[in-house]
Formats: structure tokens, C-alpha cells, sequence
């Protein structure tokens, strides 16, 4: 008989939903949305992105990233440019303070990698984001 409590959709959900809430509670703490962090990090890593390309690795809709770009330029963290070869494309960049922030930023993501991971071996770790991918693709065939 099916027990959600075994169900490999809601045990992850439910993770997912702890895991995020702990990092937004960090955050908040420097005033930044989880957000508005995963751009940061993803513009700064790519120079020159596409809005296009940042809302496929942030797993976002298009009109999404957009209002956040909006909202990250009037906040002076990017600037957004259209494509020289290509005017329909937009370009992103952070902006000094961006980069700035992004710096400042970074640990903290890094440290609550660390307090997430507490105890978990390289090993299992490696096994559980190979299972979480094989899940994907099952379900993405």
C-alpha cells in the first residue's frame, strides 16, 4: 500500500523546504534573497550572460529573471546590455558594487555548504547527487 512518508517526492520536497528556509533565515541576515544570491553568483561566475542563459542555470522562467535583473540594475548590482551580434539578446554584468556584494556573499554560501554537509562523506555525498540526477532524468525521459 503507498505511504506518502516513503514517497521520494514528498521526502524531498520536505528537505528541500528545510534546507532552503535555513539558507533564506542566513540571508536575511545580510539582507539578500536566495534568490537575488543565485544571480550574483551565477553573473559574476559568467561574465557577459545572457538573461537567457541565467534563467535556464537559475531554473527560471525567462520574465522572471527579467523583473529581477530590473530590480538588481535599479539596486545598481548589474547592468544589462543588448548583444552587439544580436540585438534581441540581453547581456548581464555585475556591476562594481555586484561584484562587491558577490564577494561579501560568497562564504556564506560556502559555510552553510559546510554545516549542511556536517558529517556526510565525500562518498555519500557523490552517491546522493548521482541518485538525485538519476531521478531527474527518469522523470525527464
Amino acid at each position: 500500500m503507498f505511504n506518502l512518508n516513503d514517497c521520494i517526492g514528498f521526502i524531498t520536497n520536505t528537505a528541500s523546504k528545510k534546507i532552503v528556509d535555513a539558507f533564506n533565515t542566513r540571508l536575511r541576515e545580510n539582507n539578500v534573497t536566495r534568490v537575488k544570491w543565485i544571480a550574483l553568483f551565477f553573473i559574476g561566475e559568467e561574465k557577459n550572460i545572457s538573461q537567457k542563459e541565467l534563467a535556464h542555470k537559475m531554473n527560471a522562467n525567462e520574465s522572471s529573471i527579467a523583473r529581477l535583473m530590473e530590480r538588481m540594475e535599479r539596486d545598481d548590482l548589474c547592468v544589462r546590455t543588448r548583444d552587439t551580434a544580436d540585438r534581441r539578446i540581453i547581456r548581464i554584468n555585475l556591476t562594481a558594487k555586484g561584484e562587491q556584494l558577490r564577494t561579501e556573499l560568497l562564504p556564506l554560501g560556502e559555510n552553510f555548504h559546510e554545516d549542511a554537509t556536517e558529517d556526510i562523506s565525500p562518498t555519500d555525498l557523490e552517491i546522493f547527487k548521482n541518485v538525485l540526477e538519476k531521478m531527474v532524468s527518469n522523470l525527464t525521459k
